[in-house]
């Protein structure tokens, strides 16, 4: 009897022990942000349908993008033609400019602005080709289970950011968001799905994204092509007010 309740004893111990050293929501986020940035830089096209939520009112658009870690990039139209050549330039720091072709006019995006639609797509200003939560958001794991954690991320004092309150879904094996939902209060206002994840050389890279307006019933989805990693994007002047003016 004595040497069961010794044995019952150490695996409580261990028990306690191991869940001890679980991760933390905090430790979880930083995981997901390294897994979705884990390139040096990546250049891809990317096509983009935009659609109401019922699948009325489709269009089709095209964009270069770039991205150099995950403060860095440059994200240009190229069709259709109402919307060629408009860019965007993220330069750190939440520095945003748009570039404007009709008016030859690069224009600063700053405060609130930043949180605006993008061009008519359901990704802001500060959303489009980032994957940036750890400065603004601290996070808490709500649950879990044998494949995935369950975070619940709330947004720092001074944080810029819309919204208060995100619940993310974590792939246990790659660290990469399978879903987010963004608050207001209590109130969901939006919605991203990562529907396709790509195993490309020793990264695992989200091709297809969807994002949706709960309020407007429209959504964006993202389909990413010909990606390419670590070309060396900052030494070629690509992150530069110049660069967003030239044409594709």
């Amino acid at each position: 009897m004595r040497r069961m309740m010794g044995i019952f004893t150490i695996l409580i111990l261990a028990a306690g022990f191991s869940a001890g050293y679980g991760l933390t929501g905090d430790e979880v986020l930083n995981k997901v942000e390294d897994s979705l940035t884990g390139p040096q830089d990546m250049e891809s096209l990317n096509i983009l349908t935009l659609a109401n939520s019922d699948g009325s009112g489709k269009e089709i658009r095209e964009m270069k993008m770039y991205v150099s870690g995950n403060d860095m990039r440059v994200v240009k139209f190229t069709k259709p033609a109402g919307v060629n050549g408009i860019g965007l330039l993220v330069t750190g720091a939440d520095q945003i400019w748009i570039y404007l072709p009709e008016m030859k006019k690069i224009k600063m995006i700053q405060g609130s602005f930043k949180n605006d639609s993008f061009q008519g797509t359901d990704f802001s200003y500060n959303e489009i080709g980032s994957y940036e939560y750890k400065k603004d958001y601290s996070a808490s794991i709500q649950s879990e289970d044998d494949k995935t954690y369950t975070l619940v991320l709330t947004r720092k004092a001074g944080s810029e950011k819309t919204y208060g309150k995100v619940v993310m879904t974590v792939d246990k094996s790659t660290f990469i968001p399978s879903k987010a939902e963004f608050y207001d209060g209590n109130t969901l206002k939006k919605v991203m799905d990562i529907i396709e994840v790509e195993k490309m050389g020793k990264y695992d890279i989200p091709v297809k994204i969807k994002v949706e307006d709960v309020v407007k019933k429209h959504y964006t989805e993202m389909v990413m092509k010909d990606v390419k990693f670590d070309q060396g994007l900052k030494g070629k002047g690509i992150f530069t007010q110049q660069y967003l003016k030239k044409k594709e």
